[in-house]
C-alpha cells in the first residue's frame, strides 16, 4: 500500500510573524495602566522592582545562551535604556494618579510623532493628507481630556505625567530603531533593562520607601514583569525587523479602548457620553491616519 502524502505544511513569512506580534504587544501594553492601578502601590516603585525583575529574567535567558551582556552593548545602546527607563517611571506615576481613559488616550498621541520621526531619521513614507486626521484626533483627545466625570482619577498631575511618557516613549521607540542594529531581541532587552532600572533608581530613592510594596502590589509587579516588561517588550524589537516603526506604533489604534474594557472590568471605571464619542474619534483618526500611510508606502515601494 503506497504510504500517504502528508501535506506540506508552509512557514510563516517574517511578515506576519512581525504582525502577529505587534497584535500580541497591543494587547500586553493596553493591559499595564490598569494593572499599575490594581497593584495600589506608588507607580515608581513598581516601575522600579518591575525593571528589576524584567533585568533578571533576560539576562537569565542570555545566559542560556552562553552568551554575555558587553561593555560595547552597553555603550551602544545606553540612550534607548535610559529614555526606557523614565518613561516607564513617568508613565506609571501617571497611571496611579489619573483615570484609564486618559492615560490611554494621552499615549495614543505617540504614534503622530513617532511617524514624522520615522520619516526623518530612516525615510519611512508619511502621506500629507494624514495630517488632517491626526488633527481630528488631537480634537477626539481634547474632548476626552476636558469632559472627565468630577469626582473621578483624572488630574491635572495625571494628564501632565501622560504627556512627559508619552514624549519619552517616542524618543525610546525612535532610539531604539536608531542605536540596536544588528543587535538581537535577547541581548538588546538584557542591555537596556538594567540601563533603565539605574535611571529609575534615583528617582525611587527620591520618593522613598523603595522597600515598602505590599503582598498585591508585589504580585502585580510580577505580572507586569511577565505582561509589558518581557512579552510586550521583546515583541516590539521583533516585530521592527519587518514592520516600520510609524506603522507599529499606529496599530496601537485599538489600545485605547482596550485600556478602557480592562479598566471596566477590573477597576469598574466608567466614562461619560463625551468621552466616549472621544475615544471613538481618536481611534477612527488613527485608523484613517493608517491606511493612507500604508497604502502610500505601498505605492511607493510599488516601482
Amino acid at each position: 500500500m503506497p504510504s500517504a502524502v502528508q501535506p506540506r505544511t508552509r512557514p510563516l513569512s517574517a511578515k506576519t510573524l512581525g504582525v502577529l506580534a505587534v497584535l500580541g504587544l497591543v494587547v500586553a501594553f493596553s493591559l499595564s495602566s490598569t494593572l499599575v492601578k490594581r497593584a495600589e502601590t506608588p507607580g515608581v516603585l513598581v516601575a522600579l522592582w518591575r525593571m528589576v525583575a524584567v533585568s533578571l529574567a533576560w539576562n537569565i535567558v542570555l545566559w542560556t545562551t552562553g552568551r554575555r551582556v558587553t561593555m560595547r552593548d552597553v555603550r551602544r545602546v545606553w540612550l534607548p535604556g535610559v529614555f526606557f527607563g523614565l518613561n516607564l517611571a513617568v508613565f506609571f506615576a501617571g497611571a496611579t494618579h489619573n483615570s484609564i481613559a486618559n492615560a490611554a488616550l494621552i499615549g495614543s498621541c505617540a504614534p503622530f510623532l513617532i511617524v514624522p520621526v520615522g520619516a526623518w531619521l530612516f525615510g519611512e513614507y508619511i502621506d500629507p493628507r494624514a495630517l488632517a486626521f491626526a488633527a481630528l484626533a488631537f480634537g477626539g483627545v481634547a474632548l476626552v481630556l476636558f469632559n472627565a466625570p468630577p469626582g473621578g482619577d483624572a488630574s491635572l498631575e495625571g494628564n501632565v505625567f501622560g504627556v512627559v511618557a508619552m514624549l519619552l516613549l517616542v524618543a525610546y521607540v525612535a532610539s531604539t530603531r536608531y542605536f540596536r542594529r544588528d543587535m538581537d531581541v535577547t541581548t538588546f532587552m538584557a542591555t537596556i533593562c538594567p540601563i533603565a532600572t539605574v535611571a529609575v533608581l534615583p528617582i525611587a530613592l527620591a520618593h522613598g520607601g523603595v522597600l515598602s510594596v505590599s503582598a498585591n502590589g508585589w504580585k502585580y509587579t510580577l505580572i507586569l514583569s511577565l505582561t509589558s516588561g518581557i512579552a510586550a517588550q521583546g515583541l516590539l524589537v521583533y516585530a521592527q525587523r519587518t514592520i516600520q516603526i510609524g506603522t507599529i506604533a499606529i496599530s496601537q489604534v485599538a489600545q485605547p479602548a482596550l485600556a478602557v474594557l480592562w479598566s471596566y472590568l477590573l477597576l469598574s471605571e466608567v466614562i461619560n457620553g463625551r468621552q466616549a464619542v472621544g475615544i471613538a474619534i481618536v481611534m477612527a483618526g488613527l485608523l484613517a491616519f493608517t491606511v493612507l500611510n500604508q497604502r502610500g508606502d505601498r505605492r511607493g515601494r510599488a516601482p
